[in-house]
């Protein structure tokens, strides 16, 4: 593989934006520093332009195979690789089959490893059926053996080939999960509640967006994050609370962790940057479960984010066949999912660290570092140390831009971030050394993206 030496590019250091040059051999970081005289094979001139570690995005539904029509790995890749997206971790549900048995993993798979453009990691799946058959362990123990990063689980799922757990069941699944070393990844919201507010609300509504609002209220999300918090003590396992949606949920992580309860967060650049109040702008195009709350909300992620209690932030990107499977005329129908890859990096680079919330530091933590550390492939992703692969994403601060639901990627052409200035252009990505995206040219067509197993 040729060496490559980058050269003035503007990096992070102990918190700061400093210039710098970089040494690239055999896919790895090999030097940073002056490195004047040191012969390579190409050398890049970045005067100017920022260079951070690849993107981690530890939360993604790239539907293939199964559901290919709203997504497939190649396009989801592609999107993460234009966002600056140099790893993705995808979820084991949205596909068929899914990630429940090593042969369903395996078979997907060799389906997907042809067609990633970036490098990915995979979560296991277990659901209640597994519990109740007694299969789950000895399936969990393959799963955890073949390299993936945890387990994830729903307290209330819509869909049929993925059924949710119990809270007993929840904690079967965590008793195994400790003993195997790996997190269990909890949708939370609470099954009980959800069912009976969405019933009161189909009867009484009209089927909009205020109808979907009220089935799924923050408390419902509170009950199943403290659920799984008290279970993460019970039985020592890691429990990671995926996309938090609320305030109080941030509170209720925040006291799980000052307890000393292995528990961790994500939230999303969605119920960062909108509230409720967007449903009038964006109606469907922003429909999630759980939905986006209000200002105050939105207010506490950003605290949580800033001093950590918020580990991380991830796309859940879920990209669907737009306007046919979203913009319905009852709200409760519309599918549920934002394309996200694209502009995460960008957005939270802007709404973070631009703007002034996050600290350089918190910035790429939150975008790569602490999720490659949970997920087992730290220090290999999410960071600029030498001897980790060299993954960068370049930004020009010159050059801002718009997000156009037209420039995506992605198969679903719908963003709720539409119109949305930027500062920062992302100028090239390069995975393992490898330019596999430019401002100009566009993603490769080559795919050289390659699974990383949790070590």
């Amino acid at each position: 593989m040729p060496s490559l030496k980058l050269n003035r590019g503007i990096l992070p250091v102990k918190g700061k934006l400093s210039p710098g040059n970089i040494l690239i051999r055999e896919g790895k970081i090999a030097a940073l520093g002056d490195l004047k005289g040191v012969p390579v094979d190409q050398e890049l001139d970045l005067e100017g332009l920022v260079v951070l570690p690849g993107a981690v995005d530890p939360h993604v539904h790239f539907d293939d195979p199964g559901f290919t029509w709203r997504e497939d790995f190649f396009t989801g890749t592609a999107s993460a690789a234009m966002g600056g997206i140099t790893t993705v971790i995808d979820m084991p549900e949205t596909s068929i089959p899914n990630c429940r048995t090593p042969e369903g993993l395996l078979a997907k798979l060799s389906e997907i490893q042809k067609k990633s453009l970036v490098d990915f990691a995979l979560w296991g799946g277990v659901t209640g059926e597994e519990v109740r058959d007694g299969s789950f362990r000895e399936k969990m123990q393959a799963l955890v053996s073949l390299g993936v990063v945890g387990f994830k689980v729903y307290t209330i799922s819509g869909m049929p080939t993925y059924p949710r757990v119990t809270y007993g069941e929840m904690r079967s699944i965590m008793k195994e999960a400790a003993k195997l070393g790996v997190p269990v990844g909890v949708h939370a919201e609470d099954f009980d509640l959800v069912t009976e507010e969405t019933e009161k609300a189909r009867k009484r509504g009209k089927g909009n967006f205020l109808d979907f609002l009220s089935s799924r209220p923050p408390v419902s999300e509170h009950l199943a994050i403290a659920s799984a918090v008290l279970l993460s003590q019970d039985t020592g396992a890691s429990v990671h609370i995926v996309h938090v949606s609320t305030g109080i949920g941030v509170e209720i992580v925040a006291e799980g962790k000052n307890r000393g309860i292995p528990v961790t967060c994500e939230t999303c650049p969605h119920y960062l940057i909108l509230t409720s109040e967007d449903f009038n702008i964006f109606g469907a195009k922003m429909k999630t479960t759980p939905p986006v709350r209000k200002k105050w909300d939105q207010e506490k992620l950003w605290e949580g984010l800033k001093y950590g209690v918020v580990d991380f932030v991830s796309t859940d990107h879920a990209s669907c066949n737009y306007p046919e499977e979203k913009e319905k005329e009852d709200f409760f129908e519309a599918y549920a999912g934002i394309p996200g890859c694209q502009t995460m990096l960008p957005l939270i680079w802007e709404e973070g660290f631009v703007k002034g919330r996050l600290s350089l530091e918190r910035v790429l933590e939150a975008t790569g570092e602490k999720a490659s550390r949970l997920f087992g492939l730290y220090p290999r992703k999410g960071s600029l140390e030498i001897g980790a692969d060299a993954d960068l994403t370049v930004l020009d601060p010159r050059k801002p831009y718009i997000i156009k639901s037209e420039s995506l990627a992605s198969k679903g052409k719908y963003t709720p971030f539409e119109g949305r200035i930027i500062s920062s252009t992302i100028k090239m990505v390069i995975l393992r050394g490898k330019i596999i995206f430019q401002e100009v040219e566009g993603v490769s067509p080559r795919t050289c993206g390659t699974w990383i197993k949790r070590r």
